[in-house]
């Protein structure tokens, strides 16, 4: 275990032993390590993203290209390109790991250079979906900083799940006061997380949910892939389906890629 996420599973258990039974802390980690041992050291997807803006909106369709490298256990590093964008639209991300949800770096097209993303919560938006650049980072890495505490364990669509409560820290600025996420106890793998936000209902109902289809997740070797899942807003009604054609797990990917200099010739 790297030192920077053991302080993280240890951070998070210290919070255990105060929100939760204390004979929870050591199933907690167990928890911890299965999200974390189904992050591929590489992986490359091509997709598309099928999108409305409200309930009754018309679909658009954004193609996409992504690949994703790990230099350290637990701490992953993705970019995503649009297919087709034109002058003047985003297209391309670079999301690092950091104190908050993650830094992200956004490329232009027409620019001469990828910009840092100081923008937050509904104002940044995944190329115009209603992922918000939080919510996108959400479903690519495990360790974000927080108050976290497992929930009795429960079932999707059949299949065991653990739950895990995080109240993010300040530090991530988060457009949540809470999440709720639900992992699949053989494979490891997210199934559905829970935002809420107490400016929604008084935070009573999740206000995000993103769920994983039934027969929506695919193997790859030892590693377990969401290929098919979906974002739905209740407060405006939107919805995102990602819908991942191809994946495959390269041997080895420069980690030059996965730099804002890098990311101009990722978005051409």
């Amino acid at each position: 275990m790297t030192q920077k996420r053991a302080a993280w599973v240890a951070g998070c258990l210290v919070l255990v032993a105060v929100f939760a039974p204390h004979a929870r802390a050591a199933s907690l980690e167990e928890v911890v390590n299965c999200a974390v041992g189904n992050l591929s050291p590489t992986a490359h997807r091509t997709g598309k993203f099928v999108t409305r803006p409200s309930a009754n909106a018309p679909e658009r369709t954004i193609e996409w290209e992504y690949w994703a490298f790990q230099p350290d256990e637990g701490l992953r590093k993705v970019v995503i390109a649009r297919k087709g964008a034109a002058k003047g639209e985003v297209a391309a991300y670079l999301f690092q790991d950091g104190d908050a949800v993650g830094e992200t770096w956004q490329y232009v097209k027409g620019q001469a250079k990828a910009e840092r993303v100081r923008l937050t919560g509904e104002e940044a938006r995944l190329f115009g979906t209603n992922f918000s650049l939080e919510d996108y980072a959400r479903t690519a890495r495990v360790v974000f900083p927080g108050q976290v505490r497992q929930l009795p364990e429960a079932t999707i669509d059949g299949r065991a799940v653990y739950v895990v409560e995080t109240r993010p820290a300040p530090s991530s600025k988060s457009e949540y006061e809470r999440l709720v996420t639900s992992i699949d106890k053989e494979r490891c793998t997210v199934l559905r997380r829970e935002g809420y936000d107490d400016q929604f209902e008084g935070g009573k109902r999740a206000r995000k949910v993103y769920a994983v289809a039934p027969d929506g997740v695919a193997v790859d070797g030892k590693f377990f892939t969401p290929i098919r899942t979906k974002l739905t807003d209740a407060k405006d009604g939107s919805e995102t389906r990602i819908e991942i054609e191809k994946f495959e797990l390269p041997a080895s990917l420069d980690p030059k890629l996965f730099t804002p200099e890098a990311l101009v010739s990722a978005g051409q």
